[in-house]
């Protein structure tokens, strides 16, 4: 056997390349849907009081966590803020599916109960 041969690199033709990049798109793709959405703080301020859950879920996609909490009339749905790691953004809705409130909450990473900003 001669070194050339050793040495050289197999071809890879442009299509293999260009599916295995599309695979690993979609795959990220499918893990941040299945932990839902992050937002930024520009998109947070889209959502006002009175908005529905369908409007809040078209602006900002689908919550990383929907809770219903027994205390409040409506459920929650909580997004992960993007450029952060430790702060969330939750939504409150009323009994009638409608935005009452915004909150952005800070979850430190130690385990501690969470602080509101």
């Amino acid at each position: 056997m001669r070194k050339q041969d050793i040495m050289a690199r197999p071809y890879i033709a442009p299509t293999s390349r260009l599916m295995v990049a599309a695979g690993f798109a979609l795959c990220a793709a499918l893990a941040q849907a299945a932990s839902g959405f992050w937002v930024s703080q520009s998109q947070e301020a889209l959502v006002t009081p009175g908005m529905s859950m369908a409007e809040v879920r078209d602006a900002l996609g689908h919550p990383t966590q929907f809770i219903k909490y027994r205390n409040q009339p409506g459920p929650t749905f909580t997004y992960r803020v993007l450029g952060t790691v430790d702060t969330l953004f939750d939504v409150d809705f009323d009994a009638k599916g409608q935005v009452v409130s915004t909150n952005e909450r800070i979850v430190p990473l130690d385990g501690d109960s969470a602080h509101d900003r």
